[in-house]
């Protein structure tokens, strides 16, 4: 009689953890999409305070942090003032920390952290150029280790390849045979599970239009 007990706890215990999963996956595949939806940036201020509030109620869940810090980085390129631009960044950039905590070693919360703080450099590239982006490029690697066939992290070590080159005034091949080996994978992408990120598709395709500007632009002076 005890194991039937025990066993019953066990059962009743399983259904209401998958139940709570369930409730989990759905709130998430309805809140995602807000982001991407966004008109304003009052729409992305509530989808960060949404994502928040989820994260707060599934303590064990990384992705509702890293899409509240995605969200923090959306509302950052609609915001002109540098100053606060980057108290927005820096945002962000607490949020994908408690994502990190919680999932050790996880190439796309690496990688959108190379990101965050590679838009940062933008905000001051005097300054924080030579700081930031050993950083950067660590990051990357990093997420390119972890996960070689990560779109994103393809896609943000070709755009900081880029930038580099457009600085120094370097070629930009290598730069770009990543933007295009990004969309490669981008377009075979299967995410892991509904909730995965999988954004970022349109940026590699806006960046491949400026490579094909820069080497056309190569070969005239050639």
């Amino acid at each position: 009689m005890k194991s039937l007990n025990i066993l019953i706890v066990f059962v009743i215990a399983a259904t209401f953890a998958n139940a709570q999963n369930k409730k989990y996956i759905k709130t998430m595949e309805s809140s995602i999409p807000t982001i991407y939806q966004a008109e304003s940036i009052a729409d992305l201020d509530a989808s960060a305070n949404k994502f928040d509030r989820i994260g707060q109620a599934e303590a064990d869940q990384w992705e509702p942090y890293y899409y509240a810090s995605l969200s923090y980085v959306f509302k950052a390129f609609r915001i002109e003032d540098l100053q606060a631009k980057d108290q927005i960044l820096d945002q962000a950039l607490v949020v994908l920390g408690k994502a990190s905590t919680l999932s050790e070693n996880n190439s796309e919360i690496i990688a959108l952290q190379g990101f965050i703080n590679m838009i940062k450099i933008g905000v001051d590239p005097g300054t924080r150029g030579q700081t930031l982006s050993p950083k950067i490029m660590a990051d990357y690697g990093k997420a390119l280790k972890l996960d070689p066939n990560n779109p994103r992290a393809n896609l943000f070590m070709g755009q900081m390849l880029y930038g580099t080159a457009q600085f120094f005034g370097t070629g930009v091949d290598d730069a770009c045979a990543l933007v295009d080996k990004s969309i490669m994978l981008f377009e075979s992408e299967k995410p892991a599970s509904s909730i995965a990120p999988s954004w970022g598709l349109p940026s590699a395709q806006q960046y491949k239009k400026q490579c094909e500007t820069a080497l056309a632009k190569a070969e005239t002076q050639e």
